[in-house]
């Protein structure tokens, strides 16, 4: 590789434009290395090594989890900018608590992924690993699963809550 450089930096030196000697190393690596990440997802490997790594599928569901978490910290917590901007967002222009499709999407979206982002996330401890098949836990994949368990349960056991007060007459919005 030292030669290779070496040789790359003697040629520009004997070329016309000496100054773009840096871009042009940046543009080649960097096209370089989306080329080999391309070869990687075409093979299909990507997906089995970050679903296998605890630190990636930690990231993966705590991303797939971030949309509902958001909104339902801003609403839960109340805060003010935040919650005028999400109901201008997910809610229908004078009609008081009807969503609009950004905002089905988004709730209803979110509580479909929540379970999902749970299952990625704890996959890579229930593996069994070595000949002793003993598990590894991770502190990041508990740490994110916890979170996202809470967050199922305060999501999904406040719509259960909702519709039961909802149901015996109690409080129905």
């Amino acid at each position: 590789m030292e030669q290779t450089f070496h040789d790359l930096c003697n040629e520009q030196k004997q070329g016309p434009i000496r100054g773009f000697f840096v871009l042009s190393i940046f543009i080649e690596t960097a096209i370089g290395i989306v080329r080999e990440h391309l070869i990687l997802l075409m093979e299909g490997n990507i997906i089995k090594s970050i679903l296998a790594n605890p630190g990636s599928a930690a990231i993966t569901s705590f991303i797939l989890s971030l949309p509902l978490g958001l909104t339902f910290v801003a609403f839960m917590l109340d805060i003010g900018p935040l919650v005028k901007l999400l109901n201008y967002l997910f809610t229908i222009e004078g009609q008081q608590g009807d969503m609009n499709m950004l905002g089905r999407i988004v709730i209803f979206g979110g509580l479909l992924l929540l379970p999902v982002a749970l299952v990625l996330n704890l996959r890579p401890m229930l593996r069994r690993l070595g000949p002793e098949g003993k598990r590894r836990f991770s502190a990041i994949n508990l740490f994110v699963g916890a979170i996202i368990l809470l967050l199922i349960i305060f999501t999904w056991g406040g719509l259960v809550l909702e519709e039961i007060y909802c149901l015996r007459g109690i409080r129905c919005d």
